[in-house]
Parts: structure tokens; C-alpha cells; sequence
């Protein structure tokens, strides 16, 4: 198998991360609109003409049209080609760093859900279930094949319980944890389960210590880049107008009802169960138990008399979680061992 430093590799996993990244840029758009990211074709969004096969060229057709429709000269957005850049990168990263192999495939499916999960999650403000159950499965998939290959690191706890579901189980528990606590002090939502899902994801994928130190560097990143985006924004106060509402509440400036300790409760046993997965295959299967079960649940989490309208310095969370996790993955060895050294536990790096 060709080695991590293999330039050849390298470059060709940088093309097709570009061409994935053009992918991931239909995903970004359509997965919150509830369209097909099949079909149809791509498409001018202001036109709507199907695009011909060299307005499709990652990162060199944006350039060639400078970021306009052919036809209608309507603009496109430079997310399209920093995302195809910057997924480029990273998957030329991920086979530096893993090598062209299982690792670096199952890491590459990881980095990409993650990467849609953080642009979808910043204007949306939504992390979709199929993104987390995509990560999710890159590292139980990853953690099997080490299991049957007697990778180093791929142990089972106690003998029984595979590495990526006890990391996962744990991870998922510290976020509902913190959904606990936020109802119990403030009586309001204080995490997303799209952002329990994730963590759930990054505590299959990455080793548990790492995933632990990626929640530490999204905290960091979210307090200084968070910090720095409500500042940029304004002051807190102008989330208060009539037009945008309070920081926490709708547009009208009521604050939204918390979710029940009830429904949270069942959501929490869901999760560390991974008990909506199988209800979700089930449901899209057409099980008609399942189908009465999601339409029940959709329907607990709906707010009919509001709409949820963010306030200009309210920031998701999930965009820190996939920075944490990026920088865990790179640096989250080496944070660790200088903690260690600093605390007189081992030498430090």
C-alpha cells in the first residue's frame, strides 16, 4: 500500500477531494431545502439552465466564468470554490497524515461530512441526520476493520465492547449532560441534538482521548471566533428589535418553550442507544411503526406558533465542534503530551 508521503497519492486525493467538494457544494445548498441532491442536474440557481460538463470543472470553471452564469451573468456564491478547495486540502491532508489506505478513506468520508455539517449548520442552523450518520458509520466501519486486522488501537474494552461504540456512547453522554444541565438552570435549550449526534460521530471516528480534546478546542474557538463574531455583528442589544427578536426567542421577541424533560429524555435514551438509526431505517423502509414513530416525534418538536429566528450574534455551535475535531485529529497528540509534561505527569514534547 502506498505510503503517506507519496506524492502521486497526495495529488490525486487533492483532485478528488476538489471533485467531492463540488459534490458536497449540491449538498450545502439542496439537503436543507429538502430537494434531491441527485436530481436534477446541476443548474444555474438564478436561471435554472443545466450546466454543461466544463462549467462543472472544480475550482477551474468558477474561475473561468469569474463567478457568474454563463447565460444570465447571475453571481455564484465563493463558498462553491473555497468549499472544492479547501475539501481538496484536506483530503490531500488526511492521506498525508494516513496514508491511501482504510484510514485515510474512512477519514476522508469523515472530514467530508463534517466539512457539509459546518457550512449547512452556519447558515442554517440545522446539522441534517444523514451527515451525522455518515461520519458515524466512517468510524464504526474504520474501528471494525481494525478490530479484524488486530490493529493497534483498535482493542475492545473489557474484551466485549468495541473502542468506536464506547467512544461514541460517552461522547454523545457528555452533550446530553450538558442538555441536562442547560434545562435544569436556565429552563432553555442549551444544545442542539444535532450537535449530540455529532459528537457522537467524532467520538466513533476519533480515539476517545482525542475526541475529548477536540470538545476542549471547540470550546476555545468558540469563545475567541464566536467572541470576535458578536462583536463584528454589533452590540447584544440589537438582537432585541422587533425585527429580529430577543438572542434566545422568535422574531416577536417571546421566548420559545424549552423541550420537555420528557421528550428529552426519550431523546437522550435514542441517542445513546443508537436507537434512531434503526427507527430511521426502518421509517425509510416504510415500516409503518417506525413511520408512526418519527411523525410522533417531528411532531414533539414542533413549535407552531413560532419560527425559530436566530439573533445577529447567536452563533451554532457545530461549525467549532468540526474545527475542534479537525484540529484534534493534527494536533490533539501533541496538546496532549504537552499537558502531561506541564503537569508532571510524563515529559512533555
Amino acid at each position: 500500500m502506498p505510503g503517506p508521503a507519496d506524492p502521486l497519492w497526495i495529488i490525486l486525493a487533492f483532485a478528488f477531494g476538489a471533485v467531492v467538494g463540488s459534490f458536497l457544494n449540491v449538498v450545502i445548498w439542496r439537503m436543507p431545502r429538502g430537494e434531491s441532491v441527485v436530481s436534477p442536474g446541476s443548474h444555474c440557481p438564478h436561471c435554472h439552465r443545466a450546466l454543461v460538463w466544463w462549467e462543472n470543472i472544480p475550482l477551474i470553471s468558477f474561475l473561468a466564468l469569474r463567478a457568474r452564469c454563463r447565460t444570465c451573468h447571475g453571481a455564484i456564491r465563493w463558498r462553491y470554490f473555497w468549499v472544492e478547495l479547501i475539501t481538496g486540502l484536506t483530503f490531500a491532508g488526511v492521506i498525508r497524515l494516513f496514508g491511501a489506505g482504510v484510514d485515510g478513506a474512512a477519514y476522508c468520508i469523515f472530514a467530508a461530512a463534517l466539512m457539509a455539517a459546518l457550512a449547512i449548520d452556519l447558515e442554517h442552523y440545522i446539522i441534517p441526520d444523514s451527515l451525522n450518520t455518515a461520519a458515524l458509520f466512517a468510524g464504526f466501519g474504520r474501528d471494525a476493520w481494525g478490530i479484524a486486522t488486530g490493529k493497534a488501537g483498535h482493542e475492545l474494552y473489557w474484551g466485549w465492547l468495541p473502542r468506536s461504540v464506547g467512544g461514541a456512547v460517552l461522547c454523545a453522554g457528555v452533550f446530553v449532560a450538558i442538555q441536562a444541565l442547560g434545562l435544569a438552570l436556565f429552563r432553555k435549550d442549551a444544545m442542539g441534538d444535532g450537535d449530540v449526534k455529532l459528537a457522537r460521530a467524532i467520538g466513533a471516528m476519533l480515539p476517545l482521548p482525542l475526541a475529548l480534546v477536540s470538545f476542549l478546542f471547540a470550546i476555545g474557538a468558540g469563545a475567541v471566533i464566536g467572541g470576535a463574531m458578536c462583536l463584528v455583528r454589533g452590540n447584544p442589544r440589537a438582537a432585541e428589535t422587533p425585527e429580529t427578536g430577543s438572542a434566545d426567542g422568535p422574531a416577536d421577541g417571546t421566548m420559545p418553550e424549552p423541550t420537555p424533560w420528557s421528550v428529552m429524555a426519550a431523546a437522550a435514551a435514542l441517542y445513546l442507544t443508537f436507537s434512531d438509526l434503526i427507527i430511521s431505517a426502518a421509517a425509510a423502509c416504510r415500516i409503518g411503526w417506525a413511520r408512526a414513530v418519527v411523525a410522533w416525534w417531528e411532531h414533539s418538536g414542533d413549535d407552531e406558533d413560532h419560527e425559530f429566528v436566530p439573533a445577529p450574534t447567536q452563533v451554532p455551535f457545530g461549525p467549532f465542534m468540526v474545527l475542534g475535531a479537525f484540529l484534534a485529529i493534527v494536533f490533539g497528540d501533541a496538546a496532549i503530551s504537552w499537558y502531561l509534561g506541564w503537569a508532571g505527569f510524563g515529559q512533555g514534547t
